[in-house]
């Protein structure tokens, strides 16, 4: 986790940084005193959490945090202040934390507890599916490798279903936004289910059992049965957030006005 502090006062800067040391003490803390030496500060990208003094000189900790949502928009911003009449102008920033001087260690252990982002991203199990949605579509298995399946079609029913984020759909819906096909008879549910009968063989073929759920005439993917950068996008995690560069499953027209794709421009 990397945090930036600022503070102009010397011990005040001194106190806030120990303080964030003993909760976090494998943390990296990027200390300042002056706005101006963040302003020249050149990796603004990869803050997890910001805890600002709100009076720094010419320029205030809520402008400071205005620069630093420019380069890291999951960033946890916590203002740390002696003066409780900023507390309206601090909240239109829609920050972690505002926290009045003077504090506690557990005041600072209360924010992290409490981030609006989470700064910490979970610990993935490397045994489970990847997934890649940024750019092309992508399924890896063991050992990074490609996941092979029996039919297109399939992958992309798959794409589908990553895109639903766990909700669960019909061979109806499937029919209607993958197929594009609107008369949904007999002959069109038979084909349907025997592409998501030939997707969850193909999963299962790869050694992985628990990825899709299918109960009572629904699907679904199973979130927690896989590593998605989409799902750690929408979980707060920075590095996902780096790693989109504007592109969402190019491989398929529907994944252009999917709901995941208007909450990706939402961020």
């Amino acid at each position: 986790m990397k945090i930036l502090a600022i503070d102009d006062e010397k011990y005040a800067l001194q106190l806030l940084v120990e303080t964030i040391k003993k909760v976090k003490p494998d943390a990296e803390v990027v200390a300042f005193r002056r706005a101006a030496q963040f302003l020249e500060y050149d990796d603004k990208k990869s803050f997890d959490a910001a805890f600002l003094d709100i009076r720094i000189g010419k320029m205030s900790g809520i402008q400071v945090a205005i620069e630093l949502k420019k380069h890291s928009p999951m960033c946890n911003i916590v203002f740390v202040t002696s003066y409780s009449e900023y507390a309206f102008a601090a909240i239109q920033m829609r920050p972690s934390g505002y926290i009045m001087k003077p504090y506690t260690e557990q005041d600072i252990r209360n924010e992290f507890d409490n981030f609006r982002y989470s700064a910490v991203p979970e610990q993935k199990d490397d045994n489970r599916l990847k997934i890649r949605t940024f750019g092309n579509f992508r399924v890896f298995g063991k050992d990074n490798v490609p996941i092979k399946f029996s039919r297109t079609i399939s992958k992309e029913i798959f794409a589908y279903l990553i895109d639903q984020c766990g909700y669960p759909v019909t061979s109806k819906e499937i029919a209607a936004d993958v197929l594009e096909v609107e008369d949904f008879d007999r002959p069109t549910s038979k084909k349907v289910s025997q592409y998501v009968s030939d997707l969850i063989k193909d999963i299962e073929a790869a050694g992985f059992s628990n990825v899709i759920i299918k109960q009572n005439r629904q699907i679904q993917i199973n979130k927690e049965a896989v590593n998605c950068d989409l799902y750690d996008l929408f979980s707060g995690d920075a590095s996902a957030l780096k790693s989109y560069h504007g592109e969402y499953m190019i491989d398929y027209s529907w994944a252009e006005i999917s709901d995941s794709a208007e909450r990706i421009k939402s961020l």
